[in-house]
C-alpha cells in the first residue's frame, strides 16, 4: 500500500511535467530559424514546410526589434522541450502509464486556464468572446487559418451587453491566476497584467454601452470593461469551437465577421494612427488576408461574408473599401506583401459582387 501510494504520487508528478512541457511545446512553432542580411539591417524567417507546397520562410521581423528578440528566444527552447519531453515520457511509461494518457494539448496552461475558469462560471454560455490576436491563433490552430508567428501573450475578450449571467467575481479569478490589476484611468479601465506572460483585457462595444450597463457588468461580474468601435461586428456573429486540449468549448466571431472588422478598425479604429502604429495596423492587414485567404477556399465562408457585408450600412462599406486601398501604403515585404494587400482587395469586391468569378 505504501509502494503503491509513492508510485501513484510519482505518476501524478511526472503526469503534470509532461501537462506543462507538452503545452509549452506545442506553443512553440514548428521550424527553422533563418536570419537574412542586408546592409542596414538583419531579418528573421522561420522557415515551415506547407503541406503540398514544400518549405516557406515565413517573416518574423528585424533583428533590431525587442519583440522579435524574445519571439527567437521562444523558439529556441524547441530543442531542450523536445529533450525534456521526452524524457518525461520515457518515466511515465516506466512507473506504467498506459500510452492512453499521453494526450495532446494545444495551448499554453495560462491559456487553458483562463478559459477553464470563465467556463466554469458560464461566461462562455453569456455573451464572453475571445477576440484579437489569440483570436487569429485559434483560427490558425482549429480552422485552418495559414500560420502567422504569435508575437503577444496578450488575451482580448468582448462581451456581449446587456449582459444577463449569474454574478461572477472575475476579478478574484484573475488575481488567483495571478494577475495583478492595473487601473487605466486616461480610459476608465482596468488591465489585469502578468509580469512575463502578458493582459488581460475584456472589451464592450462603445455604441451599445450605456453607463448603466457597464454599471451593472462592474456590479455583477466585478469587472470594469474598455469600450471598443466596432465590436458589435464581432459579438453579433458568434461560433462555437471545440479544441483538443480545452476542457470547454469557447466562442470566437465568425471567420467573415473576423475580415470585416479587421479591415474596418486597421484604419479606423481606436489607437491607430498611422505615423505611431504602424506595426499594429500592418498586422491588421496580415491577419485579414490570412483569413480571407481562407475564406476564399471555401463556399459555405464566402456565403456568410456575402451576407453579412450586405447588412452592412452604406458608411461601413464605403470604410471597409477605404480600408482597402490604404493597405498598400503599409506593404513591407515580406510582412505585409503585395499578394497579401491584392488577396484583401480580391476578398472585397467579391463581397461586395463586383467579383464573381470564384467558382
Amino acid at each position: 500500500m505504501v509502494i503503491e501510494g509513492i508510485l501513484e504520487e510519482s505518476r501524478q508528478h511526472y503526469q503534470n511535467q509532461y501537462d506543462y512541457a507538452l503545452g509549452r511545446l506545442i506553443f512553440i512553432p514548428k521550424g527553422s530559424l533563418r536570419k537574412k542580411n542586408t546592409p542596414k539591417n538583419a531579418y528573421w524567417y522561420l522557415r515551415r514546410h506547407v503541406q503540398n507546397k514544400g518549405y516557406k520562410d515565413i517573416y518574423i521581423g528585424p533583428d533590431s526589434d525587442k519583440a522579435v528578440q524574445s519571439f527567437l528566444d521562444f523558439a529556441r527552447e524547441r530543442p531542450d522541450r523536445l529533450d525534456e519531453f521526452k524524457t518525461i515520457k520515457t518515466a511515465l511509461k516506466q512507473l506504467g502509464v498506459k500510452k492512453v494518457a499521453f494526450q495532446k494539448k494545444g495551448y499554453p496552461d495560462i491559456f487553458v486556464n483562463l478559459v477553464n475558469e470563465f467556463g466554469k462560471v458560464g461566461l462562455w454560455d453569456e455573451g464572453l468572446m475571445l477576440i484579437g490576436s489569440w483570436c487569429f491563433n485559434v483560427y490558425v490552430q482549429a480552422l485552418g487559418v495559414e500560420f502567422f508567428p504569435l508575437r503577444t501573450m496578450d488575451f482580448d475578450f468582448g462581451l456581449r451587453i446587456p449582459f444577463l449571467g449569474d454574478k461572477a467575481d472575475i476579478d478574484d479569478i484573475l488575481k488567483r491566476m495571478g494577475f495583478t490589476a492595473q487601473i487605466d484611468m486616461a480610459y476608465d479601465q482596468v488591465n489585469y497584467v502578468l509580469p512575463g506572460v502578458g493582459i488581460v483585457e475584456v472589451f464592450v462595444d462603445r455604441q451599445a454601452a450605456s453607463e448603466d450597463q457597464i454599471q451593472t457588468i462592474k456590479q455583477n461580474l466585478s469587472l470594469r470593461p474598455a469600450v471598443l468601435s466596432y465590436l458589435d461586428l464581432l459579438i453579433d456573429n458568434p461560433v462555437t469551437v471545440k479544441m483538443h486540449g480545452l476542457h470547454k468549448a469557447i466562442v470566437v466571431p465568425s471567420m467573415p465577421s473576423f475580415f470585416i472588422h479587421k479591415l474596418i478598425t486597421a484604419k479606423f479604429g481606436e489607437h491607430r494612427n498611422r505615423s505611431l502604429e504602424h506595426y499594429k495596423i500592418r498586422k491588421d492587414y496580415k491577419q485579414a488576408a490570412l483569413v480571407g485567404k481562407r475564406i476564399f477556399e471555401e463556399k459555405s465562408l464566402r456565403v456568410i461574408l456575402k451576407t453579412q457585408m450586405a447588412s452592412l450600412s452604406k458608411d461601413l462599406r464605403i470604410k471597409m473599401d477605404e480600408s482597402a486601398k490604404a493597405a498598400a501604403d503599409f506593404i513591407k515585404g515580406p510582412d505585409l506583401s503585395v499578394d497579401d494587400v491584392n488577396a484583401v482587395q480580391r476578398l472585397l469586391k467579391y463581397g461586395l459582387d463586383v467579383d464573381t468569378t470564384q467558382p
